[in-house]
């Protein structure tokens, strides 16, 4: 069997990042991407909101950001695709002095490293975004350079990219194990509900191993279990988040931040003539989803019952609980009308300090863990993967507060804005 220089196992995002930063900065490395679905970002990556933003509260994820932004705003020339890359903004809106008091510490912070984000009063909220009610909010931070895309798109560019510079796919194969000799031990992997493989995502390798130089971890949601296999332990547990879309309804402009209200966790955005919106949600079960007021707890892991393998099941009282915050904020919401086909749910992979893991680790190099930012961090990931393999360290980016060791040291910083 072909040994290769570097398999990565992941074939979502930030997979397919490493893959093609990889054989960028080095035509010819070999390379193999294994993944266990059928096609390429079929598990989280493809279910996500596609939100992209430099407004983080710690400085290793903001500038992972700005130089993600940087990329994808030349992504079509570099990498040849098309990602519709919407920078409309993203809005954060506070209602309560906490929150006021969270943007006024990091504000700062962020246009220190290059964000061009301006604090807003109420009534400066209500001049950018006179659809919100804005009568109770304290403070706002809006940056002009944030914005959306499609996620899909992203991932399926950088795979495009990568297999014609020569990285080999190996879709529906499961990491079993690691032999003896340090070879990955796979076979054809049980998808669940996933789709059948695509005439284009070919390249299974059936029961065996395959050998490589390098192991890159970059599974996503399924990371802490696939390290259990290769003898590591990852602190990675998966939270269910769900988000809807609208019909098309009227009284909002064409272009819309990304609006985000930190004491609620609801958020929304354009898709189409509708809106894509999602809020924090506790699921039957007590499986708490989304989170986003400052210094409080992200979630929990759900259950260890669900099968990884397949979509998180989408809960109908997600869209009771929109109802209950939603229109309190965006008044036009209550006309909109929702059509459960078009919610749905899926996996983020959280970290307890809320920050991806990337670095080496063993034999191993790790990319996971982002915890609903991999589309957006995809691009510097796969740049800091590639350079972590081919130069032995990162060099463009400070990525020490994100090494894998840090747990072990009880050396951590907590991101509190998130969704």
């Amino acid at each position: 069997m072909t040994r290769y220089d570097v398999a990565i196992i992941g074939g979502g995002v930030i997979g397919w990042s490493c893959a093609y930063h990889l054989v960028k900065r080095k035509p010819g490395l070999r390379v193999a991407v294994l993944e266990r679905c059928a096609s390429c970002g079929r598990g989280s990556t493809g279910r996500a909101a596609g939100g992209v933003r430099a407004q983080f509260g710690t400085a290793v994820n903001v500038q992972l950001s700005l130089a993600s932004i940087r990329a994808f705003e030349r992504f079509q020339d570099e990498v040849g695709a098309e990602v519709e890359f919407r920078q409309a903004g993203y809005l954060f809106v506070t209602a309560t002095e906490k929150g006021a008091e969270h943007l006024r510490r990091v504000v700062p912070m962020q246009q220190e490293l290059g964000v061009p984000v301006e604090c807003l009063d109420g009534p400066g909220i209500h001049d950018r975004a006179s659809y919100l009610y804005a009568d109770d909010l304290l403070s706002g931070a809006f940056s002009p350079a944030d914005g959306y895309l499609d996620p899909h798109a992203v991932c399926a560019g950088y795979e495009g990219a990568a297999r014609r510079l020569g990285v080999v796919p190996l879709y529906s194969t499961e990491v079993a194990s690691l032999d003896d000799d340090g070879a990955l031990v796979v076979a054809p992997a049980e998808t669940g509900n996933r789709e059948s493989p695509s005439p284009a995502a070919r390249g299974s390798v059936g029961e065996g191993v395959v050998r490589a130089n390098e192991i890159v971890v970059a599974s996503g949601h399924w990371s802490g279990d696939l390290a259990r296999r290769l003898g590591l332990e990852l602190p990675i547990e998966q939270e269910i988040h769900y988000l809807a879309v609208t019909e098309p309804f009227e009284g909002l402009p064409d272009l819309v931040p990304m609006v985000v209200d930190l004491d609620t966790g609801f958020h929304f955005r354009r898709e189409g003539a509708g809106l894509l919106v999602g809020c924090k949600f506790r699921s039957v079960g007590g499986r708490f989803t989304g989170g986003s007021v400052p210094g409080s707890p992200v979630g929990a892991a759900a259950s260890s019952a669900l099968d990884l393998r397949a979509d998180p099941p989408f809960d109908n009282a997600f869209l009771e609980r929109l109802a209950e915050v939603g229109p309190p904020r965006l008044p036009l919401l209550s006309e909109a009308r929702f059509d459960t086909r078009k919610g749905w749910a899926g996996y983020y992979a959280e970290t307890p300090d809320g920050h991806a893991i990337i670095g080496r680790i063993g034999d191993f190099i790790i990319a996971t863990g982002f915890g609903g930012h991999g589309v957006m961090h995809s691009p510097a990931a796969g740049q800091a993967v590639a350079e972590i393999i081919l130069d032995g360290e990162c060099s463009s980016f400070n990525i020490r507060p994100l090494r894998p060791q840090r747990f072990a040291e009880g050396d951590l910083i907590r991101e509190t804005m998130v969704l």
